[in-house]
């Protein structure tokens, strides 16, 4: 399909968000479209539609039956492919519908999903990994990262204040992955003035996002460190980020569906002109060594957040050239245009 007929294709989307105000809604389909000057349709049916863009909250038992004259393209940023069997997969359907995503309930959302998949004309996904796992159902997969051009770009600096401020960003609901650093925060904050900011929701729920309200300072009180709480926002990232040393990104190595995320926060905190030490997950090794960084910020056990952690903390210096070199990377081969490229040649394949 040409550039030409994308233009003057009939294009539905079905949001993340019904006010395409989640992240998800800002960084992916609807990003590229805007810079591509496309025109779409927020919708919930194929009908009178040439193209459709399908996010995650979409009715997977409803558009494995869309017909073939409609063109389907399924988003699935996410690895589920890799989660593990269990409770929480199990419930996954059932949630969906009983949150009005779905129809009917299923009992095997994994085997849901990978029908939907043999259905899609292509498949968007975040990591080569995922390629791999998704082309046993598609012979179209293209892996796109997330469009971040809400994000503002910061000059890399070196931090005047005293003490050790660190920074996270997420969703409420991964905060347990940074437990695995509480015994090198504790060890740190035992010698240095440290502060840990959290930029997330202050209240989100636990159980697929849906059920059981959780206040984020509930999680947090036992840690033993000083943590301060920021409600997320685009500004707010700006705001904390000027007055932070060095971001985190820890994930669950054990957790083969938190492993497989992609490197999108390392990214955003590069923008934001910060150093970002990181668990050694594919993605992260991948971007790191983009960046020419990996030695230096990778981590798998407590000991190597608390030695990095330590070394960054007394080389502010070398703090500067990897936030430098992670910009240079987050600028360049992460660059929006490419990004769009690739998006571009979704479409072409359609």
């Amino acid at each position: 399909m040409t550039a030409e007929n994308v233009t003057q294709s009939e294009i539905g989307y079905v949001p993340h968000g019904q006010r395409l105000e989640r992240p998800f809604d800002r960084r992916r389909f609807p990003c590229y479209a805007k810079m591509r000057g496309l025109s779409f349709r927020s919708v919930d049916d194929w009908k009178d539609h040439d193209i459709v863009v399908l996010s995650p909250s979409a009715d997977v038992t409803r558009w494995v039956n869309a017909p073939s004259d409609c063109r389907i393209v399924v988003d699935l940023p996410d690895s589920y492919l890799d989660e593990r069997r269990g409770v929480r997969r199990s419930f996954r359907g059932l949630a969906k519908w009983a949150a009005g995503e779905s129809h009917r309930p299923t009992l095997n959302y994994g085997r849901a999903i990978e029908r939907l998949l043999e259905r899609a004309d292509a498949v968007v996904c975040s990591t080569d990994e995922q390629v791999v796992n998704i082309s046993k159902y598609s012979a179209n997969v293209h892996p796109i990262l997330d469009l971040h051009s809400e994000i503002e770009v910061r000059r890399p600096t070196i931090s005047g204040g005293t003490g050790l401020d660190i920074m996270w960003e997420g969703l409420a609901v991964t905060l347990p992955a940074i437990e695995q650093m509480l015994p090198a925060l504790k060890s740190l904050s035992s010698r240095y003035e440290l502060r840990l900011h959290l930029v997330t929701d202050l209240r989100y729920k636990r159980y697929m996002n849906r059920f059981r309200t959780c206040l984020t300072e509930d999680v947090v009180a036992p840690w033993g460190i000083e943590v301060r709480l920021h409600q997320w926002s685009v500004d707010t990232l700006a705001e904390v980020a000027d007055g932070c040393d060095i971001a985190v990104v820890p994930v669950d190595l054990s957790d083969p569906m938190a492993a497989g995320k992609p490197e999108n926060r390392m990214r955003i905190f590069w923008r934001l002109g910060l150093p970002v030490v990181v668990s050694a997950s594919s993605a992260h090794v991948r971007a790191a060594s983009l960046a020419d960084i990996a030695g230096q910020v990778l981590c798998t056990t407590s000991d190597d957040w608390r030695r990095v952690l330590e070394r960054l903390h007394e080389r502010p210096d070398e703090r500067l050239r990897i936030a430098e070199a992670g910009q240079a990377a987050a600028l360049s081969t992460y660059s929006e245009e490419s990004l769009a490229s690739r998006w571009d040649r979704l479409f072409e394949s359609l």
